[in-house]
């Protein structure tokens, strides 16, 4: 009984020596040594320091000559596009291009079986010829029988049947010539030609196929890349609030890939539609691009930005200065003595790295761009060139 005594005297002896180990101050001052606070907003320690500002890493508000974009998504379609079809029946006896090459107008593209049109082309012109002749015969015959009813020994009955054959020979040389022009057009159509400069795609036909009028088989498409349209979608309001309007315009318009950074090409809009799509508020321009340098694609998605109205002395600030809360955006503004203030602005436009400022921050101010989440309104702060290993907390909203 005793030696458990003496053990439990012991365990308590450890358990105080611990103790004072651990917070040799308590028997110093008389209780617990007590956890340093952090002072109200202001308070320095004997070092001069404030040991509660935050860091935080600024920027000033700028003041420079500012382009503004009205953003759409547009949509590549070809200048021109053009399926080549065959007009006439025939055998395809050779395809003059080989697939994706670059042709210009009146570069001969299909060859189809030219003889029976030649055949018909020389028919009608013996018919014609044949009728020709018997023309010139009436007309020799015509005049005999004028020059005979001069002395009477010519009828009047037989100078009208000349007067006759001549018209009626007439006539048929008249239809002659329409059916040969008609067979020299069917025979010009055996050889098919490209209408626009362009390039060919993939053929649908091959050589040797017989190919029909009536069936309207495409045997290659030809499309105009140079230039190029391209349809962009933008919002109806932002359109009006940019002050365009339907109709005509020259707006300057730029075309980047779907990452946004590489620009594909500099154009400039063309038509403005006058048609507002209703289920979606959106309304569609066409823009056209030279292309020189073939990065334009028909059918392919590219990011545009159309160039609506310059601003002069424009406010700006980092993008990452932006915050977003239920009020709406505002940004945290280093007051002169060194606290943070809240500050709702308007943004005009976000492009890239760069914010436009229409209302709530000066020139020359200091907005913060990192460190946001460790502020609230009145927060002193420290300026640091970057924060270094700072976790991301869920951001003030105000």
């Amino acid at each position: 009984m005793r030696a458990k005594y003496f053990l439990f005297l012991a365990a308590i002896a450890l358990v105080c020596g611990g103790f004072y180990a651990w917070n040799p101050g308590y028997l110093m001052h008389g209780g617990l040594a007590s956890t340093p606070k952090a002072g109200p907003s202001g308070t320095t320690n004997e070092a001069g320091e404030h040991p509660d500002a935050a860091d935080v890493v600024v920027a000033p508000v700028t003041q420079a000559d500012v382009p503004i974009y009205l953003p759409g998504i547009g949509t590549v379609l070809a200048y021109n596009t053009i399926d080549i079809k065959a007009q006439v029946d025939g055998v395809i006896l050779r395809l003059n291009f080989q697939e994706g090459d670059l042709v210009k107008a009146g570069d001969p593209l299909v060859t189809i079986d030219p003889a029976p049109y030649q055949a018909r082309v020389d028919q009608w012109q013996a018919t014609k010829q044949r009728a020709q002749a018997q023309l010139d015969n009436a007309k020799v015959n015509l005049w005999r029988d004028q020059q005979l009813l001069v002395h009477d020994f010519a009828t009047q009955k037989t100078t009208d049947d000349e007067a006759a054959r001549v018209a009626e020979f007439t006539a048929d040389i008249a239809e002659y010539d329409a059916q040969l022009k008609f067979a020299q057009t069917q025979l010009g159509f055996t050889i098919i030609n490209s209408p626009i400069n362009g390039q060919t795609g993939i053929r649908h036909v091959d050589p040797g196929n017989l190919i029909r009028a009536a069936d309207n088989t495409n045997i290659v498409t030809v499309v105009q890349t140079q230039p190029i349209y391209v349809i962009i979608t933008v919002a109806a309001t932002a359109l009006a609030q940019a002050g365009s309007s339907p109709g005509l315009s020259e707006l300057p318009v730029f075309a980047y890939a779907q990452d946004g950074v590489a620009l594909l090409d500099r154009g400039k809009v063309v038509t403005v539609n006058n048609v507002v799509d209703p289920a979606t508020g959106t309304i569609k321009l066409k823009a056209v691009f030279p292309n020189d340098r073939s990065k334009l694609w028909p059918g392919d998605f590219v990011d545009c930005r159309i160039l609506v109205e310059r601003r002069r002395d424009g406010l700006t600030v980092p993008t990452a200065a932006i915050q977003h809360g239920p009020k709406g955006d505002f940004v945290w503004v280093i007051r002169p003595d060194g606290t943070a203030e809240v500050r709702r602005v308007k943004v005009r436009q976000q492009l890239g790295d760069t914010a436009l400022i229409d209302h709530g921050v000066q020139a020359d101010e200091r907005v913060v761009v990192d460190g946001q989440y460790h502020l609230k309104a009145g927060s002193r702060v420290a300026i640091v060139p970057e924060l270094v290993g700072e976790e991301p907390e869920t951001p003030n909203t105000e």
